[in-house]
């Protein structure tokens, strides 16, 4: 079967992407439903689950618990993972689910209105593209793509069949998050200056030992799209697909993605011309399995001269320390000329305690919100209605982590043109934005 796959780099820039781009930046539309706390349900939406190891598990029993949602479906290449998920399903909604091994036998199903994809990195946009070209709406897990050309393509691909896109940034569900992003934006910091950002790092580690595939495994279909490589114990782990450069970029996009969407959500500077980026990084096992970076300091300065810090925890300890006594091990801080605030999952804090009482803010400036996101993209679905988190975001924060890690890598300036979505200099690094792709998993 013809699989789905990166769209060339001279096929889609320019006026298409900068127009999806900045339209995510101006205050959104938002539904009569979020603010009145109402939906309009006319039907069961029902849902596929591709992929359903830990994160993917913990979207199914978030999902099982929406009402108008049935989860009808359920696909992974591990049977006993899906067999044992399948029993969630059947516990909490009577239903006996379709279990599937290949997703594209899943994607075929035409009584499937969306998706759900928690597989490991690398899948994300593959099976992305393939679900909104069959029709289906999806909510896909952070990372967005293997790749800046990955992502690219899904962009087009959601604009092109008008899907539903949610991003799987569950953070934007936080009150305290959405009240601290309209702090800021509605001028309570002052003008902004600058942003610290911050995630946990990775680990080094990990076998290279081969062993025979476990029973129940389809390692050809996990593997997909990146090279084959003979199958360790660590290789087919959450570790594994965390922490090794073959499915993923490590925790400075698995993790970072979660504090840098909320840096997007309170500015747009990322989407007004050039930004340059230039860091260090340590990547501990270079030659292991887990060779992805690990710790990481990356300096990011916007074309309005704001500048912006994206590090790995133990390098923000010490700093953020300086204003915060509570122990975050991710974050965002806005700095502004009358105050900051500095937003985190679990807990909030201000240069002004007071600003935080407040249950809404002065200002026009408001985010579109919904308390319940696993809920709001069911709504989504049934009223064709924008996503609290949508590409066009997920696209922006993804960028951030992608170029941050080629800069750590090229050991100087990567210069990147959001309008024009490449990279200015060195141009050379615009070959770096598509990654290898494995035999029949190729796309055309």
């Amino acid at each position: 079967m013809k699989q789905d796959t990166e769209l060339s780099r001279r096929t889609f820039v320019g006026g298409m992407l900068s127009s999806a781009i900045a339209a995510a930046v101006a205050p959104s539309f938002i539904p009569s439903r979020v603010l009145a706390g109402e939906n309009t349900p006319s039907k069961t939406i029902q849902l596929g689950h591709i992929g359903v190891g830990g994160q993917g598990t913990s979207d199914l029993r978030n999902f099982l618990g929406v009402d108008g949602a049935a989860s009808v479906a359920i696909c992974d290449p591990f049977r006993q993972r899906r067999e044992h998920a399948a029993q969630f399903v059947r516990e909490a909604q009577g239903l006996e689910p379709k279990l599937y091994n290949d997703f594209r036998d899943l994607l075929a199903d035409k009584s499937i209105d969306a998706v759900v994809i928690a597989t490991p990195d690398h899948w994300h946009v593959p099976i992305g593209l393939a679900a909104v070209r069959a029709g289906k709406d999806v909510y896909i897990e952070k990372p967005l793509g293997h790749s800046l050309g990955q992502n690219q393509a899904m962009l087009a691909a959601v604009k092109k069949h008008d899907r539903v896109f949610q991003y799987g940034t569950q953070q934007r569900s936080q009150e305290m998050l959405k009240r601290g992003v309209e702090l800021v934006l509605n001028g309570y910091i002052g003008e902004l200056q600058r942003l610290e950002v911050w995630a946990p790092g990775g680990k080094g580690g990990g076998s290279l030992d081969e062993i025979p595939v476990p029973e129940g495994l389809d390692y050809e279909l996990y593997i997909g799209p990146a090279q084959m490589k003979p199958c360790t114990k660590d290789r087919i782990t959450s570790d594994g697909s965390w922490y090794c450069s073959d499915y993923a970029l490590g925790f400075i996009a698995g993790w970072g993605a979660h504090p840098l969407d909320i840096a997007i959500w309170g500015m747009d500077s990322d989407t007004k011309g050039p930004i340059s980026f230039r860091g260090t990084g340590d990547f501990p096992t270079p030659k292991g399995l887990f060779d992805a970076c690990a710790k990481w300091d990356v300096e990011v300065k916007f074309h309005d001269g704001i500048p912006m810090r994206f590090m790995s925890a133990d390098h923000a300890a010490p700093i953020v320390k300086q204003y915060r006594d509570d122990d975050q091990t991710d974050g965002t801080t806005f700095f502004g000329s009358k105050g900051w605030v500095s937003l985190s999952r679990n807990g909030v804090a201000a240069s002004n305690p007071d600003w935080l009482k407040l249950r809404q803010c002065e200002g026009s400036m408001r985010v579109l919100y919904h308390n319940r996101y696993y809920k709001s993209f069911v709504d989504s679905v049934r009223e064709r209605s924008p996503s609290i988190a949508p590409i066009q975001d997920a696209l922006r924060s993804d960028a951030l982590s992608h170029l941050s890690l080629m800069a750590i890598k090229s050991g100087g300036e990567v210069v990147w043109d959001p309008k024009e979505y490449e990279i200015k200099s060195p141009k050379e690094l615009n070959d770096k934005m598509y990654c290898p792709v494995r035999g029949d998993w190729k796309q055309s």
